[in-house]
């Protein structure tokens, strides 16, 4: 992006127009113009700020929109108007509009059946959302591109929590499970973990008992839980409800990237 950008001037002006129906005509639905410039290097840090993962791949606005329905769902619709202001904070660097977080968290909640690259996307998004509202509030970013063991925002923990419970039932399982705790209790985990984790960490003692060497595994729970405080938040907000399932997606990625190299080498 950079060589491209030494290239070329800076003034250029750039104009993006947004065309609607309006009966027989049609009626202009918004006018932008930035430089060319400006308009590459905003497009780029939105696509930074969607990165989870190294080999993140660009994501097209009509494939974003299509993570924003229940896969379920023949008749849902977003509504363009919101998908021109979506638009509009893509190109122009601005705050991305309110309503794209309660989306994001409330489709990543109540969807369980999605393919893996639509998790990456919602979730990419998710972090887009936090970290650009951080940004632009003058706050420092607090979702790094992968796992994050410094962060001690305490929705972060849970949800790194979330996820090795999960994994340790799993395991206890063989891998055997068509429903983990995911499908019963995350939803509610990620609204009140003061509620449901004692829940979980209880049932976590039957699922280490029948793992050959749970030492490690027990060892992440107590650290987890000590990074906490040793309590959990009461209820979480909904900005925190997204940093939670950050924080959950990320230590499964990366649980699930050790295990990968664990079997490379042996």
């Amino acid at each position: 992006m950079s060589s491209v950008l030494r290239d070329m001037d800076p003034s250029v002006s750039f104009y993006t127009v947004g065309l609607k129906p309006n009966a027989s005509r049609l009626a202009v639905k918004f006018i932008y113009r930035n430089t060319f410039a400006a308009l590459l290097l905003n497009i780029a840090q939105h696509l930074e700020d969607m990165k989870i993962s190294p080999d993140f791949k660009p994501v097209p606005l009509w494939q974003l929109k299509a993570q924003l329905i229940s896969p379920k769902s023949t008749k849902e619709k977003i509504d363009p108007a919101l998908m021109s202001k979506l638009f509009g904070a893509v190109i122009n660097g601005t705050m991305y509009p309110s309503w794209l977080l309660s989306t994001l968290v409330r489709r990543i909640r109540t969807d369980s059946e999605v393919d893996p690259r639509s998790n990456e996307i919602r979730v990419g998004m998710l972090k887009a959302c936090i970290n650009r509202n951080a940004r632009l509030n003058g706050k420092k970013e607090v979702i790094t591109v992968a796992l994050d063991k410094t962060n001690e925002n305490p929705a972060y923990l849970c949800g790194r929590l979330f996820a090795v419970l999960e994994s340790i039932q799993q395991r206890a399982s063989n891998y055997s499970l068509n429903r983990t705790i995911k499908d019963a209790y995350f939803a509610s985990a990620s609204v009140r973990p003061a509620v449901i984790f004692p829940k979980l960490i209880a049932l976590a003692q039957y699922h280490l008992s029948k793992l050959d060497n749970s030492y490690f595994a027990d060892k992440e729970i107590t650290e987890l839980v000590a990074c906490l405080g040793n309590e959990f938040p009461a209820i979480l907000s909904l900005k925190e409800q997204g940093v939670f399932m950050l924080g959950y997606y990320q230590q499964k990625a990366d649980t699930q990237q050790r295990i990968k190299q664990y079997k490379e080498e042996k």
